[in-house]
C-alpha cells in the first residue's frame, strides 16, 4: 500500500469527522434539516451513514497497520498490548468525556459540593461513541491477529450476526426480547438494563436506552470487520481499477441485501441489527471506491484537501468539538435581560439569529464550530502536528 493510497482513506475519515461535527452542534435542536437528524426508530437518514462510516474506516486501518508487522515476524502479544493499550485509552477519554465537569459548576447559580462530584460517577455513562469504537476495535484486531485465515474471519463475523440475531429473537425473560425491535421491550435494553444499570445509560429518547450498548456491540464490530474485507482488498498486489472494483461491487451488493433483508429486519442504527450493517457497510464501500477514484485516479485533491488534514488528526477534532460543545451547554451567565443562559444559547440567539431564518440560524451555528476545527486541523496538517495513540 503506497502513501498515495491513504491519503483517500484520510480524506474518508476527515469527512465522515466533520459530518459528525455538523449534525452534533446545531444552534437549537427544534429547528434541524431532517436530513441532519437520526432516523427516530426504524429506517435511515444521511446522518445514520456517520458513525458506520468511522467504524468501518477503523477497521480499513488494522490490516493496514498489523499485516507488515505481523509479517516481520513481530509476536502476537506484543500486538495484542498494543490493542489493549489503545482500546484502553479511547475508552477512558470517553469516560472523561462524560464526565465532565465533575461536578464543577460553570454557572453562577450553583456551587460546588461533594454530592455534586460523586453524582458524577454514580451517573456516569459507561458506554456512548468512544466505548463503542474502543470495543469495535478491540474485538476486530483480535480476530484479525488471532485468525489469519480469511474464511475464519468471515466464520467470526457471521457467528456475531448469528449470535446477536440469537439474543434479540429469543423470549429470554417474560415481556422482553422474542423478536420485539422496540425501543421500549427490546432485549438489548434489557442486558444494559441489568448489567450496566439505568443510572449509567443514556436517556435522550426519553427512558433509560444506550444506542451503543452492549449486545449491538457485536454487530457494530461488524461493520469495522467489513473494514477489514476492505482493507485486504487494498493491499493485494492489483491494479487499483481492479481494487475499487471489486469494493464497488461488493459494496453494491452488501446495500442491496440489507434492503432487501430490511424487509424482513428493519434497517434500525439504535439497535445496529444486521441490515443495517448490511446497508450502511456496502454505501461506505461504495463511498470509498468514488472517493479513491476522484483523488487518486483523476487527481481531484484540491477541495478534498481540507477533509483529508481533519482525517490526519481524527482524534483532535472529534475529542475537541466533543469538549468545547459539553462546555457550550453547561458555561452560563446572566444576558442583558436578566436571564439565565448558555453560551451556546448566547452565540445562537446574538450572532446566528442575526444573520439567517432560524434553521439556517441552527445550521450555521454548526457550521461555525466545523470552521473552526477544520481551520485548527488545517494548521496542524502544515505544521506536520499529528495526535494518535
Amino acid at each position: 500500500m503506497n502513501q498515495k493510497r491513504l491519503v483517500s482513506l484520510d480524506f474518508l475519515r476527515g469527512l465522515t469527522i466533520a459530518l459528525m461535527i455538523t449534525v452534533n452542534n446545531p444552534g437549537n435542536w427544534g429547528n434541524v434539516y431532517a436530513p441532519l437528524l437520526h432516523a427516530k426508530w426504524h429506517g435511515w437518514t444521511a446522518t445514520d451513514l456517520v458513525f458506520p462510516f468511522f467504524l468501518f474506516i477503523v477497521g480499513v486501518a488494522i490490516p493496514l497497520s498489523f499485516t507488515k508487522l505481523l509479517d516481520k515476524g513481530v509476536p502476537k502479544l506484543d500486538l495484542l498490548k498494543k490493542v489493549i493499550r489503545r482500546t484502553i485509552l479511547i475508552w477512558g477519554i470517553g469516560l472523561l468525556l462524560h464526565a465532565w465537569s465533575f461536578g464543577i459548576p460553570l454557572n453562577p447559580e450553583q456551587s460546588f459540593t461533594l454530592d455534586g462530584f460523586i453524582k458524577t460517577f454514580t451517573h456516569l455513562r459507561i458506554l456512548g461513541v468512544l466505548p463503542r469504537i474502543a470495543l469495535c476495535y478491540f474485538i476486530a484486531s483480535l480476530i484479525f491477529i488471532y485468525l489469519p485465515k480469511n474464511s475464519h474471519r468471515i466464520y467470526a463475523g457471521l457467528g456475531l450476526i448469528f449470535l446477536y440475531e440469537i439474543l434479540l429473537r429469543i423470549p429470554w425473560v417474560s415481556g422482553w426480547g422474542g423478536g420485539d425491535l422496540t425501543l421500549e421491550t427490546n432485549f438489548a435494553r434489557f442486558i444494559d438494563m441489568q448489567i450496566l444499570g439505568t443510572n449509567h445509560m443514556w436517556g435522550g429518547m426519553g427512558m433509560p436506552f444506550d444506542p451503543e450498548g452492549i449486545v449491538s456491540t457485536f454487530t457494530a464490530a461488524v461493520t469495522t470487520m467489513l473494514g477489514i474485507f476492505t482493507g485486504l482488498i487494498l493491499l493485494k498486489d492489483w491494479e487499483l481499477n481492479k481494487k475499487l472494483k471489486t469494493i464497488f461491487l461488493f459494496g453494491l451488493g452488501f446495500y442491496l441485501a440489507g434492503e432487501i433483508l430490511g424487509l424482513i429486519e428493519p434497517i434500525n442504527k439504535q439497535l445496529w441489527t444486521s441490515t443495517y450493517v448490511l446497508a450502511m457497510g456496502g454505501l461506505t464501500m461504495i463511498m470509498l471506491s468514488f472517493t479513491t477514484l476522484i483523488i487518486d485516479i483523476f487527481k481531484k485533491d484540491s477541495i478534498a484537501k481540507p477533509f483529508i488534514a481533519m482525517g490526519s488528526n481524527p482524534l483532535i477534532a472529534f475529542v475537541g468539538s466533543s469538549f468545547i460543545a459539553k462546555n457550550f451547554y453547561l458555561i452560563k451567565f446572566y444576558s442583558n435581560d436578566g436571564n439565565l443562559i448558555s453560551l451556546k444559547t448566547w452565540i445562537y440567539q446574538n450572532i446566528c439569529l442575526s444573520v439567517f431564518s432560524e434553521i439556517n440560524a441552527s445550521l450555521f451555528h454548526a457550521i461555525l464550530h466545523l470552521t473552526f476545527w477544520l481551520l485548527i486541523t488545517w494548521w496542524m496538517y502544515k505544521k506536520k502536528i499529528f495526535i494518535k495513540i
